[in-house]
């Protein structure tokens, strides 16, 4: 399974901590938040990609701890057994 967390306003909006979802092969982050879309009936993708599909600056999305913006941004790949955490940016000051 892949556990995918919600924090801050994100979890608010979607009144949920976590969610799991089987893995699927040669899936990508991005395509993991589409099909986390399908699943879940309240939008929130918008709060995470602008309409591009590219990530809102300080939008942090994290698998097994370590930031994607390291890795492969959306392309980086998902396995069984993987963390997702996602946290929409914030606002303040």
């Amino acid at each position: 399974m892949v556990k995918i967390q919600f924090y801050s306003l994100l979890r608010m909006l979607l009144k949920q901590e976590k969610l799991e979802l089987p893995p699927c092969e040669n899936e990508n982050i991005e395509r993991l938040l589409q099909r986390l879309q399908q699943q879940i009936t309240i939008p929130f993708i918008h709060k995470l990609l602008n309409e591009k599909g590219e990530m809102f600056p300080g939008t942090i999305i994290m698998i097994n701890r370590r930031n994607i913006h390291h890795l492969e941004k959306l392309e980086t790949r998902v396995h069984d057994g993987d963390v997702i955490a996602l946290f929409p940016p914030g606002a303040g000051g």
